[in-house]
């Protein structure tokens, strides 16, 4: 049995375009990041979906919405809010629908604290190649009052072992719209990849990252991936 895991991160936002810290302060897309979704939506068309997932930040929901508006795959998405944000309706999806959860607060992108809205080029003039790097790419080095990925990787992975992967496990198809850090830390435990080398990874905007995984009892293993729409 093979299971379905599709990674997304949101379209370019405008503070994207900015070069500011983004972080949890709650950026729109801009008019490229509206047509790269569109782009993904096209992408996926035909996948058939079981579950989707965007963390509370307009531009992950975004990014979810014109996505989904596209899908042929024979089901309508059915939004709901994820468990603990607000009152949550009592109905359940049928077997021609899907949930699409929305304000998943632990896919957010990581915390950047006192370095949101800053731009990045005098952050580094200011502090130092050395520091920004630390606090930009480190692996457990937060900046001040912010996350560090450890951190993101600390309050993400929870969640997808709990909510996400008992779906991979049953062969569903999942569609996950997040940030470059919080997939980040997704990438890291599907990849296996060490403290070391996630510092090396970047995530472009807009861009459909499909696995294909085989479920070997509680196990998944990665079978095939593809960086849809780049070759």
């Amino acid at each position: 049995m093979t299971a379905t895991l599709i990674l997304i991160r949101h379209g370019r936002s405008l503070w994207n375009d900015q070069n500011r810290f983004t972080g949890w302060v709650d950026v729109p897309l801009m008019e490229r990041g509206w047509q790269e979704a569109e782009t993904a939506g096209r992408l996926l068309a035909d996948y058939r979906f079981d579950a989707a997932y965007a963390s509370h930040l307009q531009r992950a929901i975004c990014t979810l919405q014109v996505v989904l508006r596209a899908n042929r795959g024979g089901r309508t998405p059915i939004f709901i809010p994820a468990e603990g944000t607000v009152p949550r309706e009592s109905y359940r999806p049928n077997e021609h629908e899907f949930p699409a959860f929305l304000h998943v607060v632990p896919l957010a992108e990581r915390h950047y604290g006192d370095l949101q809205g800053l731009n990045k080029d005098e952050v580094l003039a200011q502090y130092g190649e050395a520091q920004f790097v630390k606090w930009r790419r480190g692996y457990d080095t937060p900046p001040p009052n912010g996350e560090s990925l450890k951190d993101t990787v600390a309050r993400a992975l929870p969640y997808f072992n709990s909510e996400i992967r008992p779906r991979l496990l049953t062969g569903e198809t999942v569609l996950i719209s997040a940030h470059g850090n919080s997939l980040r830390a997704l990438t890291k435990e599907l990849e296996g990849i060490s403290d070391q080398d996630i510092i090396k990874l970047e995530i472009p905007t807009g861009v459909p990252i499909v696995y294909r995984l085989d479920v070997d009892g509680e196990r998944l293993r990665i079978v095939d991936k593809q960086v849809l729409g780049t070759g």
